[in-house]
């Protein structure tokens, strides 16, 4: 029985950020608590009242700090790298189909700006193989690519996004549950990072499936040849 090395790494990676997922949900409950006892302290060293200013201050910072620093710093470093184990995986798996077929055009010369629509087109075209066969998996990863895009370019700020950018992450918020913009920043829940973990999972388990299955009838080929 051999052990079969291809794309190894791949179910590691996927499995710890399934375990850092869960280690941010534990931080952000801390962190939550930890916020929320330094407000009682501050209130009680400097004798406030719900009548002083200082009182709806500290609690107006406490409230940002959780429902939106908390989120962005913690949930976008998550995101950011999903992302790049979805991109890294789609890209080494086209790197050896093409290597097998002896095709010279990589996924690196089809043009465009979008990291998942250039690779949907080169597997088509040129490798003439299925990257999903799920078309809500595929939105998602979609929805993916343009949330990792607005973080790594503008933090999540939606004024520093272009027009097309904002428009389509306010339909996404209309229509996804778990992401929101009314706070200036783009937020997404602890239940939308689970469900996009999952539907990204299982796309690049079944694309590695696929390619393995693909791979072994190659070589079986050129075996009997």
């Amino acid at each position: 029985m051999s052990l079969d090395l291809r794309l190894l790494e791949v179910p590691f990676e996927l499995d710890t950020l399934e375990e850092h997922l869960s280690m941010i949900e534990e931080q952000m409950d801390r962190s939550s608590e930890s916020a929320k006892l330094m407000v009682n302290d501050v209130i009680k060293e400097q004798n406030l009242t719900p009548c002083a200013a200082e009182w709806n201050l500290i609690w107006q910072w406490h409230f940002d700090h959780v429902d939106i620093v908390l989120p962005r710093i913690l949930r976008y470093s998550f995101l950011v790298s999903l992302y790049a184990v979805y991109e890294s995986t789609v890209t080494e798996v086209a790197d050896l189909m093409r290597k097998r077929v002896g095709q010279k055009i990589s996924l690196y010369d089809i043009r465009g700006s979008d990291f998942a629509r250039r690779a949907d087109k080169y597997y088509n075209h040129i490798l003439q193989f299925q990257l999903s066969r799920d078309s809500q998996i595929w939105e998602r990863v979609i929805v993916l690519s343009g949330l990792r895009n607005a973080i790594a370019h503008t933090n999540g700020r939606m004024d520093r996004l272009n027009k097309r950018a904002r428009e389509r992450i306010r339909k996404w918020e209309t229509k996804l549950t778990g992401i929101e913009c009314d706070t200036g920043y783009v937020i997404v829940s602890e239940d939308f990072l689970k469900e996009t973990f999952t539907l990204v999972k299982g796309d690049l388990e079944d694309l590695i499936v696929r390619f393995k299955a693909w791979d072994d009838a190659r070589r079986e080929q050129a075996q009997s040849s």
